[in-house]
C-alpha cells in the first residue's frame, strides 16, 4: 500500500481551502487554488488527491475522472472535474461507508449495529484487507457500461495510493455503483456567499490545530470532543447534499464514540467558534488576499445568472450552512 508522509514544508493550508472550496459549493475559488496548487509544485499531490475528493463529496462524478496522459492538459482536467463536483449535489456516502469499513478493518466492532446495514460495512472492511480480490470482483459485478466506466476510474484512482480511509472511500465508490447502480445527478442552482477562508484553516493544518488548542483552552471544553466537533460542524459541512445514510451513521458513530450527541456537539462548537476564529489571528486575511474572492450570484431555472444587489450580499455575506441533517434531496 503506498503511503505519504506529510511534508511540514508543504502547503497544507492551500491543500484544505481546496476540499473546503469543493465542499462549499465555491468552483470559483476552486479554479484559483488548483491553479496555485500548480505554482507551488504540488501537483503530484493533486493528481493523487482529486480522486479522493470525488469519492467523498460526490461518487457518481467518478464515472466522469480521468487523468490525461498528456501533462499539459492535466491542470485544466483537474480544475473542470473538481469544479462540476463544486457545482454538484454532493453524495457522502461512500465518505461514510469507507470510514466506517476503515474502523472496522481496525478492529473498531463498534461501528456495528446487528442490523443488517452491517453487511456493507463487512465487505468494504473485507476490501480493504484484500484489495487486488475486491477489484477484480467488482469489475465481475459491473451490468453495464455506466458503472463498469466508474468502477474502472475508481479503480486508478486507488491506484494512485493515499491514506487507507481515503482509498476506503474509493473502494466504497465502486461498491455503491454496483450495489445501486448510477444516480441521476439532481440540478443545482448555487448561490455563492463571501467563502469563510477561516474554514480552511481546520484541524487538518497546523494554524488549525494550534487554534483549536487555544479555544479548548479559553473555553474549559475536551481538546479531543473540539477536534471532532470542529469537523462535523464546520469543515466538513457542504453547500447542498443529498439524504445520505452512511455518512448520518458515520457522524452519529463518531461523536458517540467520545460522549456526544450531534445537538451537543453544535452546542459546543457555537460556544468555541469564536474563540477559534480569534485564535487563527491573521491567517484567514493572508488567505483572503492570496486568493481573493468571488462575486455572489443566484441562478435561476434557465441557468441565468443573476448578480446580487448590495442588499442581498450582505445577507450573504453573513451565510453559513445549516445543520448536517438539514440538507436533503
Amino acid at each position: 500500500m503506498l503511503m505519504y508522509k506529510v511534508n511540514p514544508n508543504t502547503h497544507q493550508d492551500y491543500r484544505s481551502l481546496l476540499q473546503k472550496a469543493v465542499r462549499r459549493g465555491n468552483d470559483d475559488l476552486v479554479g484559483k487554488v488548483v491553479d496555485h496548487l500548480y505554482q507551488v509544485d504540488d501537483a503530484a499531490w493533486l493528481k493523487r488527491r482529486t480522486g479522493v475528493i470525488i469519492a467523498e463529496e460526490c461518487w457518481p462524478l467518478m464515472a466522469k475522472w480521468e487523468l490525461p496522459k498528456k501533462l499539459g492538459e492535466q491542470q485544466a482536467a483537474i480544475k473542470d472535474i473538481l469544479s462540476q463536483v463544486a457545482s454538484s449535489k454532493k453524495f457522502k456516502d461512500a465518505a461514510g461507508l469507507g470510514s466506517l469499513a476503515y474502523a472496522l478493518s481496525e478492529g473498531d466492532s463498534s461501528v456495528l449495529t446487528s442490523s443488517d446495514e452491517d453487511c456493507h460495512i463487512k465487505l468494504i472492511s473485507a476490501a480493504i484487507k484484500e484489495p487486488k480480490k475486491y477489484w477484480g470482483w467488482a469489475v465481475s459485478q459491473c451490468r453495464n457500461d455506466s458503472v463498469t466506466r466508474l468502477v474502472t476510474q475508481a479503480e486508478k484512482a486507488y491506484r494512485k495510493g493515499g491514506w487507507p480511509w481515503d482509498r476506503a472511500f474509493i473502494q466504497a465508490t465502486a461498491y455503491l455503483a454496483i450495489k445501486n447502480g448510477m444516480p441521476e445527478m439532481p440540478i443545482v442552482h448555487n448561490v455563492k456567499a463571501r467563502f469563510p477562508f477561516w474554514v480552511a484553516l481546520d484541524k487538518h493544518t497546523p494554524q488549525g490545530k494550534t487554534a483549536l488548542r487555544e479555544a479548548a483552552k479559553k473555553t474549559g471544553l475536551p481538546w479531543r470532543q473540539l477536534n471532532w466537533v470542529s469537523f462535523y460542524c464546520e469543515s466538513g459541512l457542504v453547500d447542498d447534499s443529498i439524504s445520505s445514510q452512511w455518512w448520518n451513521r458515520e457522524i452519529e458513530w463518531r461523536l458517540g464514540k467520545i460522549g456526544l450527541s450531534l445537538d451537543t456537539a453544535e452546542s459546543m462548537w457555537a460556544e468555541a467558534r469564536p474563540e477559534f476564529i480569534k485564535a487563527l489571528r491573521n491567517e484567514p486575511a493572508r488567505l483572503e488576499g492570496i486568493f481573493g474572492d468571488s462575486t455572489p450570484y443566484s441562478m435561476d431555472e434557465s441557468g441565468q445568472l443573476h448578480f446580487l444587489s448590495p442588499k442581498e450580499r450582505q445577507f450573504y455575506d453573513h451565510w453559513q450552512p445549516d445543520s448536517i441533517f438539514s440538507r436533503s434531496a
